[in-house]
């Protein structure tokens, strides 16, 4: 039947496919459902019935399963000043297992994050413990007034986004959001929580991921930090 075609091809394109800009959890394939009501309609009149149909399923689907979106923190008026200073990696969700394998043997990492002399640039120096062994990395990330998010040096197509910690009731937290721009096989989704406090609540932690779970993020990577912080200044990378 074209009704519960539609709602199961719905059900589907929302689980799989999730927009991972800034409309979070929104469906981002609307042209594949139009082409599936195309497949059932006779003519203009019948698509536009059928369409009517499906943007009522979805918002019975959203009303029924509410997800709470973040609030993106815009470059044009962020004050990187603010975020000058020791930043600790707790958790890292992502849309699959290899979105964050990269950190599953990391016991933990503390990032030192620093202006540069050149206008816009922020450099972040991270200290990674893995098992017994210490060792340095250095990130710079350009900020473009023209775009809403962070360009890194060397990856020309990754987009990262910030995203406010107040979203889960923690100011002094920061989400990283690190996505591949244009069509890419092996494309990356991840969301990576920093706090200012090593000793972030599991409540927090918890939260972070069950939202994030709620908008398709299924693979989850909490940092054990179980041995003592490594120093800045270890060996690089």
């Amino acid at each position: 039947h074209p009704f519960w075609f539609l709602v199961r091809s719905l059900l589907f394109l929302f689980s799989w496919r999730r927009d991972k800009t800034q409309r979070v959890g929104q469906p981002l394939v609307w042209r594949s459902l139009i082409t599936a009501c195309g497949s059932f309609a006779d003519g203009p009149d019948m698509l536009a019935k059928l369409w009517s149909l499906v943007l009522y399923v979805y918002g019975l689907f959203q009303s029924l399963w509410p997800c709470p979106s973040p609030q993106l923190l815009s470059l044009h008026h962020l004050n990187t000043q603010q975020y000058v200073g020791t930043w600790y990696f707790i958790a890292a969700v992502g849309n699959r297992q290899s979105d964050i394998s990269q950190f599953t043997s990391m016991d933990s990492t503390v990032f030192d994050l620093q202006r540069a002399k050149e206008n816009g640039t922020l450099v972040i120096t991270g200290a990674i413990r893995i098992g017994d062994s210490c060792s340095s990395k250095v990130w710079m990330y350009h900020v473009d007034p023209d775009k809403d998010y962070l360009v890194a040096e060397g990856w020309p197509n990754r987009r990262t986004l910030l995203w406010s910690g107040e979203w889960l009731n923690c100011p002094d937290c920061v989400m990283l959001q690190e996505t591949d721009l244009g069509e890419i096989e092996d494309e990356t989704n991840r969301i990576l929580l920093y706090a200012r406090n090593g000793s972030l609540s599991d409540s927090v932690v918890k939260d972070f991921q069950s939202k994030w779970s709620c908008l398709g993020m299924s693979e989850i990577f909490s940092l054990p930090q179980e041995k003592e912080y490594c120093p800045q200044g270890a060996a690089p990378v």
